[in-house]
């Protein structure tokens, strides 16, 4: 039995979702991906488009480790459309040094890898880039160990060093930074307990500053959430691991159903996106052994 409304790859290893958007009149969702099998390696950017979240097309990878300095592996990254064009950061690995890149593309399905790249150079390990706009101008989040680093640009190519964003007591993965109405939201991604985290605050453009720890209700294994902005609402969607990372099956991982998150009366929310909300009954939707919840 498949699965009727997680998508996955025919075959091989899918983790995180990268570059989440909505582009020339489709959503683009795509994802670590191992071309070479059903376990973790050889990463590249995977990717699939959809109308509605309940049919999919696999397309051809969009991004292949096959430049010098991303050779070990094209890691994750978000995207943004800046005057018709798709740009899409991530985490490029040579060696296992972790650097940061940008490719970018006119329809969303071939990207050109920027001459100058890596544009960003921690020096310390550092994954994960997160764009967004604050202010009418272009910043960076990057995980980091025991803090998340904030960049600011001078154009989609050129990011400056402005602050740690905050101090943490773990490595920080998958870190997001949304505007919700007049608080902040900080997503990240725990190595400690492998799940993902939800922090309300306020953002000045230099310092996050922390105000409570909050909670969703998430499916077993959800891990390495990314959210975007569309028509005004942000729409998250996450990894969903195997027990052990491992499978009987041609592929190896899913990514949960997409939901809206907000904040409402102080307390976060998320809620199914509109074309799946007919799907769930009180509440609660089961698809194979996955069952999502709000």
């Amino acid at each position: 039995m498949d699965y009727l409304f997680h998508y996955h790859p025919k075959l091989n290893w899918i983790n995180d979702p990268n570059g989440l958007c909505y582009f020339n009149n489709k959503f683009h969702i795509y994802y670590q991906y191992n071309p070479k099998g059903n376990s973790w390696g050889n990463i590249c950017w995977g990717h699939a488009t959809t109308i509605d979240f309940l049919n999919y097309t696999e397309e051809n990878i969009a991004l292949y480790n096959d430049t010098p300095y991303d050779k070990d592996g094209c890691y994750s990254g978000n995207s943004i459309i800046i005057d018709n064009v798709l740009y899409i950061y991530y985490t490029s690995v040579l060696n296992n040094k972790q650097t940061q890149s940008v490719a970018y593309s006119s329809d969303g399905y071939k990207f050109i890898k920027y001459d100058k790249n890596p544009i960003i150079d921690t020096i310390e390990e550092a994954r994960d880039p997160y764009v967004f706009i604050f202010n009418n101008e272009l910043y960076m989040i990057i995980g980091a160990n025991k803090k998340v680093l904030l960049y600011k640009a001078k154009t989609p190519f050129e990011f400056e060093y402005v602050s740690n964003l905050i101090d943490m007591d773990e490595f920080i993965e998958c870190p997001n930074l949304i505007n919700l109405g007049d608080k902040y939201l900080l997503k990240y991604s725990s190595m400690v307990d492998r799940l993902d985290h939800f922090i309300i605050g306020s953002f000045d453009g230099i310092r996050f500053i922390k105000e409570k720890e909050v909670s969703l209700k998430l499916p077993k294994n959800y891990y390495a959430s990314q959210i975007f902005k569309h028509n005004n609402e942000y729409i998250i969607i996450g990894w969903i691991h195997n027990d052990n990372y491992k499978t009987d099956k041609l592929f190896n991982g899913y990514l949960s159903i997409p939901r809206i998150i907000y904040y409402e009366n102080n307390t976060l929310k998320t809620k199914p996106y509109k074309t799946l909300e007919k799907y769930f009954k009180s509440n609660k939707l089961i698809d194979n052994d996955i069952t999502e919840e709000y």
